[in-house]
């Protein structure tokens, strides 16, 4: 790591959040080395209605990382409602807390899932980190860098054009037998454990790749449609587990109202003239 971003990402105040319990896994050595204060959006409890966010909390504490003040806020079913019903409320009203937040820590550096059309709460988060830093910039606040890393994708994916500003973390053999060990004392995740390494090679997990962020709230283009959550759904709905899909219009309505109170925010400002 050998530019400004990379080092303020380690060495600054950095801060994590991210949409369910254990995607810290995905960056495990960076989350040794920066300790970030980390916000997770939901409890992880998905359809069980068993949450897993005691085993993120230490997975935190041995890595010496901290949770934040948004932390299992929502359980995976209202998140999903509130995306259906368009409850632009409880998303504005967490964009805010989140904003206040990283300012409270000072924060320096946020790194968040990236939005890849695969699940919609990974897609909702990156949409409240981005609106979250669109209210502390429209305010007056600290210039805070914007970081994502693939909850998904593989761990290395790194666009050839943002290659010089993201960080990679290369894992040695002691990192990488950490980071293994801490994935498989996650019991909730074992079923998906089974899955990743099903979809990628284990030895790509040697590589932790955190990449800048370079679109707000209009997330369209970031993948291809239909999304992965939609056909998905329709598999579910067929298959009489879920009532509803989540389609990618609904999560474009959230980043909507999102987009709105970045908007409203700018006007206060511009009317007290300090714009």
């Amino acid at each position: 790591m050998t530019n400004d971003v990379a080092d303020t990402c380690k060495h600054g105040r950095t801060a994590l959040v991210i949409g369910h319990p254990g995607h810290e896994l995905r960056v495990h050595h960076w989350l040794e080395c920066a300790r970030p204060v980390t916000f997770v959006l939901t409890d992880g409890s998905g359809h069980s209605d068993h949450s897993r966010i005691d085993s993120t909390t230490q997975v935190l504490a041995h890595a010496g990382a901290r949770r934040g003040a948004i932390y299992g806020a929502l359980t995976d079913r209202a998140l999903y409602q509130a995306i259906l019903r368009g409850d632009h409320t409880i998303f504005a009203q967490l964009a805010q807390d989140l904003a206040a937040a990283l300012q409270r820590e000072r924060a320096t550096c946020v790194v968040g899932d990236a939005a890849e059309g695969v699940n919609p709460g990974h897609d909702v988060c990156r949409l409240l980190i981005n609106a979250a830093l669109a209210l502390i910039a429209r305010t007056g606040g600290r210039r805070v860098a914007n970081m994502e890393f693939p909850v998904e994708g593989p761990p290395g994916e790194c666009p050839p054009e943002d290659r010089a500003q993201a960080v990679f973390l290369d894992l040695d053999d002691a990192a990488y037998a950490r980071k293994l060990a801490a994935a498989r004392a996650y019991p909730e995740l074992a079923a998906e454990l089974e899955r990743v390494f099903d979809i990628h090679d284990a030895q790509a997990f040697r590589v932790e790749c955190i990449r800048p962020v370079r679109y707000g709230l209009d997330i369209a283009t970031q993948f291809a449609h239909p999304c992965v959550y939609e056909r998905y759904g329709e598999t579910r709905v067929a298959a009489g587990i879920y009532r509803d899909v989540v389609r990618f219009r609904d999560v474009a309505q959230v980043a909507a109202g999102l987009a709105e109170l970045t908007r409203e925010s700018r006007s206060r400002l511009t009317a007290t003239g300090r714009a």
